[in-house]
C-alpha cells in the first residue's frame, strides 16, 4: 500500500506529468530562459510574520536579456486574509526577489513593479509578438501564485528545509464549450469550423473536483 499523501502533496506520477506537459509546451509558447526560483526559510519566516500570512509569489522579467531571451524571475510577498471571505490581500512590503539567495527589495519596489509589468507584457504578448506562441500566453501562464499554508509549514516546519524551490508544470484536463447548434453545423457532415458570429460559454464545474459522490452515476 502507498503511503497516504500529505495536505497539498502532489502524487508523484500527476508531478511527473505536469512537469512534462510544462517542457512540451515550453518548445511551443514559452520563449523565456528560467533562473533558479527559490524561497529561502528566513525570508519565509520574515514573510508569514507573527499572524502566519500566506506567501504570493509573482512572476516577474530581469530588465536585461541573456542572450536573445528574457529570463524570468519571481517576486515574494506577504498575503493577508482580507475579512471573513476567501480574499487574501497584499502588504506591500516586505517582498523579496527569489534568486538562490533570497534579496530584500522592500526599499526598490520601483524595481519589482516594473519587473512584473514586464512579465505581464510579455504574457499579453506585445513583447516579442512575432513569436508563434505570443496569442496563447494569456491563456496558460498565470500572474502569480498563492501558496498554501500546510506545504510551507510541512518543508520548513516539520521537514526544517532551509530552502525550497519553486519550479513549474502545466495541468491538461479536457473542458467543455457550450455554444448554440446552427443550420450549417448540423447540415455539414465535415469539419466547417464555427461561424465568426458563435457565442461560446464555460461556467462548468469538471468532475472531479465538483462531483455528487453520492449520485448512482458517480458510483
Amino acid at each position: 500500500m502507498k503511503d497516504k499523501l500529505k495536505r497539498d502533496q502532489l502524487p508523484v506520477e500527476k508531478a511527473k506529468n505536469w512537469k512534462s506537459n510544462f517542457k512540451e509546451e515550453a518548445d511551443k509558447t514559452f520563449n523565456l530562459k528560467l533562473s533558479p526560483i527559490i524561497l529561502q526559510k528566513d525570508t519565509y519566516k520574515s514573510l508569514i510574520g507573527e499572524n502566519e500570512n500566506r506567501v504570493r509569489v509573482y512572476l516577474g522579467l530581469e530588465p536585461e536579456k541573456n542572450g536573445n531571451k528574457y529570463v524570468l524571475c519571481g517576486y515574494a510577498v506577504s498575503s493577508f486574509l482580507l475579512g471573513s471571505g476567501d480574499v487574501y490581500a497584499d502588504y506591500e512590503t516586505p517582498v523579496y526577489k527569489l534568486s538562490e539567495v533570497n534579496e530584500d527589495y522592500s526599499n526598490n519596489t520601483e524595481a519589482v513593479i516594473s519587473s512584473i509589468h514586464l512579465y505581464r507584457k510579455w504574457r499579453a504578448g506585445e513583447i516579442e509578438a512575432e513569436h508563434e506562441g505570443a496569442p496563447f500566453r494569456q491563456y496558460i501562464y498565470p500572474n502569480a501564485y498563492l501558496l498554501t499554508k500546510f506545504e510551507l509549514h510541512e518543508l520548513f516546519n516539520t521537514q526544517n528545509r532551509s530552502s525550497i524551490k519553486i519550479e513549474f508544470g502545466i495541468k491538461k484536463t479536457m473542458d467543455v464549450i457550450v455554444s448554440a447548434v446552427t443550420d450549417q453545423l448540423l447540415k455539414s457532415a465535415g469539419d466547417v469550423g464555427d461561424p465568426d458570429d458563435l457565442e461560446e460559454f464555460n461556467n462548468t464545474g469538471v468532475c472531479p473536483p465538483f462531483c455528487d459522490e453520492r449520485s448512482i452515476y458517480n458510483s
